[in-house]
């Protein structure tokens, strides 16, 4: 029993010296979760989840391989740029611009804005939608709350520290699951 104590006491004078490099590796990994929850919001948002469920619902598994494809592709864009990123150090619009003409260039650029488009509309009506099955708003008014919010979250990333960003980014991607424990 005596020997037990011993022991005890010896690891906690061990977890002392330990404590200021456990509690530098804990904050350094909150610091990298911020951003990674920025990334996350493209994966978890409403639109996604209202798509997803009620393609779900009309088709059952059948569609099931596009969603596993299109987070693999997803992935492997994100590998691949970040891969860019850390050989280069540039990112992957600055390696285009270097690398391609300016028609090819125009070209990409007007492609990504389509692209930016149609996710943009999507992320409003499905916002809209969530609104709507959630809490019983018009579709009308739902898209401008989530336009207005879309506002709201701009004018807090132009601040310098994006550290705001990241904690209003957590908290509304809280307000998700919340959202499914309130409809259970």
């Amino acid at each position: 029993m005596l020997r037990k104590f011993a022991l005890l006491i010896l690891r906690r004078k061990n977890l002392e010296h330990e404590r200021p490099k456990l509690c530098a590796v804990t904050r350094r990994i909150l610091s990298l979760l911020g951003p990674a929850f920025v990334t996350a919001v493209a994966y978890v948002d409403p639109g996604n989840f209202a798509a997803n469920f009620s393609a779900g619902a009309k088709y059952g598994y059948l569609l099931l391989w596009v969603l596993v494809l299109a987070n693999v592709m997803a992935m492997l864009v994100q590998y691949l740029s970040a891969k860019v990123g850390l050989v280069t150090g540039k990112s992957l619009p600055e390696v285009v611009a270097e690398k391609l003409g300016r028609k090819s260039r125009l070209a990409y650029w007007f492609q990504a804005e389509l692209v930016a488009i149609a996710c943009d509309i999507a992320e409003v009506v499905g916002g809209a939608l969530a609104l709507k099955l959630l809490f019983n708003v018009p579709l009308l008014p739902g898209g401008l709350i989530v336009g207005a919010v879309s506002m709201l979250l701009l004018a807090i990333y132009n601040k310098p520290e994006k550290k705001y960003l990241e904690r209003t980014i957590i908290g509304l991607m809280l307000i998700i699951p919340l959202g499914f424990i309130v409809g259970l």
